[in-house]
């Protein structure tokens, strides 16, 4: 095995099969082909008589060539060299068509900066050589400073290009995801006032199509009395909004931003409601009535609370009615003196102190309100 033809590790130091004519991929029967007739052509059995000497010395060597590179090729020994130089091939094939793929997608100003980085390095390299001209000319450190410097800044370039292209794509996702949430409606049911105690899909789609043409409807939560409907156009949420403000069956409100100026607006009227009223008299209270018209909330939400434990739903008089009952009955007993007053609203005590604090001097009126509340239940 000549070492002219084999490297140390057993791999031939030329393409075997530019040697032989053919391709990578070529099979055994090609091989052999190509061998035959390089053989036939170069033996030295059939030269001519008239070649020189140094003629029929790179004969007999590109002879010998043709016979190494057939062996590598197929003969057995040589089966773990060549799977390695086969796999080594196919590599660099793929290196090259990633090369030729970076050239032609590759802008004309970067190969512009990559054709003045590489003229830079071949004469810093050529400077680094023994040679009289070119050590006066050039110097090899200023120029690898400068190759250093230029490849930050392409580096940095392409940094803040990939920034500016990822701050794109997540403004894009967030008008995307703002323009969704417009259009969509987050509904909330009452389990044991909707026939079957649930909602599905194909029922929430037949009850949204009044409002317009439904794109998606999403259940969420784990109790089933929630879902998430998205139309098809932005102008159909509100009318559903406004359908279901006041139902006792099915809530509506919107989502995300309309959300938020939904109850903007909400609080805004609430407040030139209650403005409106107390410049009107409607709303003025005093200090008495205040208290009354809150122990009658209070008492009403724990009233409602225990009928609902208990399975019953029937309707609560609201606070103002039953304010108006309290008002009567307290104007009444202030009139009968000596007459039988009602139960309820039971009178506020009186312990004020200027020692306690606000808080801890409401805990101690709802302690004392809640037990007098309790004496009159038993």
């Amino acid at each position: 095995m000549p070492s002219s033809t084999f490297g140390k590790d057993g791999m031939p130091l030329k393409d075997p099969f530019k040697i032989l004519g053919i391709l990578s991929t070529a099979s055994e029967t090609d091989i052999k082909k190509a061998y035959r007739q390089l053989a036939l052509k170069l033996h030295p059995d059939k030269q001519s008589g008239t070649l020189s000497e140094g003629q029929r010395l790179e004969l007999d060597k590109q002879f010998h060539d043709i016979k190494d590179a057939r062996a590598f090729l197929l003969d057995a020994e040589h089966a773990e060299a060549r799977r390695k130089y086969v796999v080594n091939l196919a590599s660099e094939r793929m290196r090259h068509a990633e090369e030729e793929r970076r050239e032609m997608t590759m802008t004309s100003r970067r190969k512009r900066m990559r054709d003045e980085l590489s003229t830079r390095e071949k004469m810093a390299a050529s400077a680094a050589k023994p040679s009289s001209s070119n050590k006066d000319r050039f110097d090899v450190e200023r120029l690898r400073r400068e190759g250093e410097k230029l490849r930050e800044e392409y580096y940095k370039r392409e940094a803040d290009l990939d920034a500016d292209r990822r701050q794109r794509m997540a403004v894009d996702r967030a008008t995307i995801r703002l323009q969704k949430e417009d259009r969509q409606v987050r509904l909330k049911w009452s389990r044991k006032k909707v026939i079957g105690g649930i909602h599905t899909k194909q029922s929430l789609t037949a009850i949204m199509k009044d409002f317009g043409e439904v794109e998606e409807v999403e259940l969420l939560g784990s109790k089933g009395n929630t879902a998430l409907i998205t139309f098809a156009h932005e102008s159909s949420c509100k009318p559903c909004v406004d359908a279901y403000r006041t139902s006792e069956t099915m809530r509506a409100t919107f989502v995300g931003r309309k959300k938020h100026q939904d109850n903007m607006a909400g609080d805004i009227m609430g407040e030139d409601d209650d403005s409106s009223l107390v410049r009107s008299g409607q709303h003025s209270e005093n200090h008495e009535e205040r208290k009354l018209r809150q122990a009658a909330e209070r008492e009403r939400l724990m009233r409602q609370m225990e009928l609902e434990e208990n399975g019953v739903h029937e309707p609560f008089p609201r606070v103002h009615e039953s304010l108006k009952q309290s008002s009567k009955g307290l104007d009444t007993s202030k009139a009968r003196t000596g007459q039988h007053r009602s139960s309820f609203p039971p009178d506020f005590p009186r312990c004020e102190s200027k020692s306690m604090l606000p808080f801890e001097l409401l805990e101690k009126y709802e302690g004392l309100l809640f037990d007098r509340i309790d004496k009159l239940k038993s």
